[in-house]
């Protein structure tokens, strides 16, 4: 399958975070129609993060491992309260941006039918709702001031609270509705690319390999990164791998926005920050340029705001390198990203792996 049909297939997983456990079984039929028989184990942790391990060769002085992370959670909202005529109060789960909620299209995720599990919830059960917009006519402040979050309401079309509390709950998780869009130059658009697309980009990494690996690869698709990284921190600390690389979107330049961004369809950004390994990183950099992969410095001098922050202060310490893929509209219902990044990201980390020899 394409990479840009698999960046779609992808971009319909359900993983509000916090509820990732949601996306646990169309991760499974990804593995499963995609990249069967490509990992020699697949499991989910206690967290909920997935694993999925390709085997290297043994060799004589114990086994070597290798971690490779990209967080499976989306941002999204909850459910706080539910009120008369339909509507409902939200509170965000992740970092979300203000300007881009009014007249937003959302699926609220309903309660299961099942009294013995009443919050377990699917992303078959759920119902559609658009977040309430004042016309500029009738506004009674001033300006443009944009509602607080805890001033947004979910409009559901019910007209009876009683009904709506039949299958919603305070709790109830909720997600950015959003189609998938080709754009032109080999875009895509579409929701929840931070950091799913990331995800896909490690297993297509691995599916491309040529040859087994010095040694055992452990790919991480963590949960809660949106909230502090618990998944990658606690996934590390058991794998205790010898060296970790954190795949993550970054900001892609757009007009009058160029500090701490880069280009799109340049490649992926490489991180020096305090928060990560500097021999580690020079050596991955050095792998890229012998091999002609396009690639981007990024400075961070302090952290980076990923689970390279967490990982790299595991345990006794694993020296970790982030790589980030450029997606426009971070955090918005409609992230844009470019295919050509995804194929160059891809090969890097497949050089990362069968190299790894050469990096512990």
């Amino acid at each position: 399958m394409e990479i840009k049909s698999l960046i779609e297939k992808f971009s319909h997983v359900v993983s509000v975070t916090g509820y990732e456990y949601m996306a646990e079984t169309a991760i499974k039929k990804i593995i499963d129609e995609d990249f069967q028989g490509v990992f020699d184990e697949v499991s989910f942790d206690k967290l909920g993060s997935c694993r999925l391990v390709k085997k290297g060769v043994r060799k004589i002085g114990g086994v070597k491992k290798i971690m490779l992370d990209a967080h499976i959670d989306q941002i999204g909202l909850v459910v706080t309260e539910i009120l008369d005529g339909g509507f409902l109060r939200v509170k965000q789960l992740g970092g979300i941006d203000n300007n881009i909620l009014i007249a937003s299209e959302f699926y609220v995720y309903t309660k299961s039918f099942d009294d013995e599990n009443p919050f377990i919830f699917s992303a078959e059960n759920r119902i559609p709702a658009i977040a309430v917009s004042v016309p500029p006519h009738l506004k009674k402040t001033k300006g443009d001031e944009l509602p607080k979050i805890e001033d947004l309401y979910l409009d559901t079309g019910y007209d009876s609270k009683k009904d709506l509390e039949k299958i919603v709950k305070v709790g109830c998780p909720v997600s950015f509705k959003s189609d998938f869009l080709s754009l032109e130059n080999n875009l895509v658009s579409s929701v929840g690319l931070d950091d799913r697309l990331c995800a896909l980009t490690l297993m297509l990494a691995v599916k491309s390999l040529k040859s087994l690996p010095d040694a055992d690869v452990h790919i991480v698709l963590s949960v809660s990164e949106e909230t502090g990284g618990p998944g990658a921190a606690t996934a590390a600390f058991d794998i205790q791998p010898d060296f970790a690389a954190v795949l993550d979107v970054g900001f892609a330049k757009v007009p009058e926005v160029d500090a701490g961004a880069f280009e799109i369809c340049k490649g992926a950004g490489i991180s020096y920050s305090a928060a990560t390994n500097m021999n580690l990183t020079k050596k991955v950099i050095a792998i890229a340029k012998e091999k002609k992969i396009p690639i981007q410095p990024i400075a961070e001098p302090r952290s980076t705001g990923t689970n390279a922050d967490e990982i790299q202060i595991t345990g006794e310490g694993i020296p970790c390198v982030l790589i980030s893929v450029p997606v426009k509209n971070m955090h918005t219902f409609n992230e844009i990203c470019s295919v050509q990044d995804v194929e160059s990201t891809a090969k890097l980390v497949a050089e990362i792996i069968e190299n790894a020899g050469k990096l512990i």
